[in-house]
Formats: structure tokens, sequence, C-alpha cells
């Protein structure tokens, strides 16, 4: 097969085609613009532009495909040529492709698997920081601070840049978390000690209450042992009427005097009547709280309320 070109001469086809392109000015002259087509002139001049331009462009087509035939024949012979040297080129280059897609394949899936032990060491030599602050206080939190910063990110090579952020994510969020522990421990603080005076208020409030109890306690004894001391004044007997005076008739009758004499001897037999103890007349309820102050009091001394640092002054108070 032979590469040579098609030695043709195109000056003249040009001229042919000269030709042509020179007769359109008239052409468009003359047909340019539609006549009315409802005039036998008008009609006969359409009629007469169609034959004689299709004429012109029927035979301008063959001569273009008369020009171009050699020059086709020729660009399908380079087209085979060229293909053909093309396969015989792809023989030698594709298995130097496979070759080095294969290589390249290889080394990819080798920088894969070592970007992802990199990723692991940054998961475990620095972001497991996160981890170690959950729960710390604020110093310990202080401590791990320091030791982040001084983590190494030179051997993490394919992704140094990761390594550095997630550096800068754990010293933020050691941060974030050391602030946070300050202001949770400043207001626990505060918090113990507003309890720590709860609690002491409470505590004087209430020994106040258990003495100033223990006062009335002593007082009501006081005030019981002072009535037992003096007692009331009990109101006099009233005196017996006098008795009725006796019938005018009966005034000169002799007195029977058997029945009293019966009854008086069986008072002198009856045993003398012993005098009778001093009593108070008070209400039910009174009575019920004398008894259980009277509980109290002997339950208090039992537990040697006498030895009570303020005892000595209440009874001082009491006597006064």
């Amino acid at each position: 097969m032979t590469n040579a070109a098609p030695k043709t001469e195109y000056k003249g086809e040009l001229v042919k085609l000269d030709a042509v392109e020179q007769a359109l000015a008239g052409l468009r002259e003359q047909y340019g613009t539609v006549p009315d087509m409802q005039t036998k002139a008008g009609y006969a001049l359409c009629k007469k532009g169609i034959k004689e331009l299709t004429t012109y462009r029927t035979s301008t087509d063959k001569l273009r495909k008369e020009i171009t035939k050699p020059h086709r024949d020729f660009i399908d012979r380079v087209n085979q040529y060229g293909k053909d040297l093309i396969e015989k080129l792809e023989t030698i280059e594709k298995p130097l492709k496979d070759a080095k897609q294969h290589e390249d394949e290889r080394a990819e899936r080798e920088k894969q698997q070592r970007i992802a032990k990199l990723r692991e060491r940054i998961q475990v030599e620095i972001l497991s920081y996160k981890d170690t602050a959950i729960g710390l206080d604020s110093n310990a939190l202080a401590e791990l601070h320091d030791d982040a910063v001084n983590i190494n990110t030179d051997g993490f090579f394919d992704v140094a840049k990761e390594a550095e952020d997630a550096k800068a994510d754990v010293l933020q969020h050691i941060s974030d978390m050391h602030a946070h522990a300050l202001e949770k421990e400043r207001l626990a603080t505060e918090q113990a000690e507003v309890e720590a005076e709860r609690r002491r208020l409470r505590e004087e409030n209430e020994k106040r209450e258990a003495e100033q109890k223990e006062l009335e306690e002593l007082r009501r004894f006081k005030a019981e042992q002072e009535a037992k001391r003096n007692p009331a004044p009990q109101p006099q007997p009233k005196p017996d009427p006098e008795p009725a005076p006796l019938p005018a008739a009966a005034e000169h009758k002799p007195l029977n005097t058997s029945r009293l004499s019966a009854a008086a001897d069986s008072y002198s037999k009856q045993p003398a009547p012993t005098s009778k103890p001093e009593t108070v007349t008070i209400s039910r309820g009174e009575y019920d709280q004398l008894l259980a102050d009277q509980a109290k009091l002997r339950a208090l001394e039992a537990m040697g309320v006498d030895n009570w640092t303020g005892y000595e002054a209440a009874m001082q108070q009491l006597a006064a």
C-alpha cells in the first residue's frame, strides 16, 4: 500500500466552480424576488427560474463529487492504513499500559493501607485524649492539656495535615472542658458554702428552740412546786341552817330522846374519821397535762438534765 497522495490538477475544477459563482449574481437579480404568482407572466418567470436554478444546482453537486472523488479515495486509504498502524502500536502499548495500571493500583492499595494505619494512629495517639478527658477535674484537665501540647505529628506523612487538625481539635476540646470544669467547681463550692451556712443556722435555731423548751419546762415545774407549797385557800363551808321552831302544841310535851340516844350509841361505836388531805379542783385536761409534764421532768432528770451547763442558771431564774 502506498501513501502517495493523488496528483490532481485543481485549477480546471476550481474554474468551473468559479463560473457557477459568477452566475449567482445574475440568478439572484433575476429570481431573487418571488413574482406575483397570480399573473401569467409572474407564474411563467417562477417556473423558468426553478428549472434554471435546478440545472445549476444539480450540475454544481455533480461537479463537486467529481472533483473530490480522488481525494476521498485517498482519505479512505489513509484512514485504513492509519488504523492498521494504530492496531499494531496498541499491541505493543497495551501490555505496558496493563503493567503500569497494575503497578499503579498496587501502589494505591499500599498507600491507602498506609493511610488507614496512620489514621488509626491518629485515633489512638491523638483523638483518644478526648476519651481520657471525660470525668476529670480542672487540675487533671490542665495536666492532660500540657501532655497534648507535646503530641508529635512529624511521623504521619500522607496524613500530616489530618494529624495537625486532630491535635488542634483535641487541644480546643480539652480547653473547653477545663473552662467548664472550673465553672462547675466554682458553683459547687458556692453551693457547699450556702448549704453549710443553712445547716449552721438550722442547728442554731434547733438549739435555741430546745433551750427555750427546756426553760419552759423548768418554769412549769417551778409553778407546780410553788403551787404545792402554797395551795390556794379553800372556800369556808356554809353554816348549817337553824332548826325550825317547834309547833306551839309541842312546846309543853316531853321530848322523846330514845331515838337520839340510839343514834349516839351507834355513832360512838364507829371508828374515828381520819383528817382528809387538802384538795384542789382542776379540769381533766389540766390534770392530764400535769401528769405528762411530771413524767417528762422525771425522764429529763433520769438522763442527767441537772448536769446541763444551763441548769443552775435556770434554777436561779426559776427561784427569782
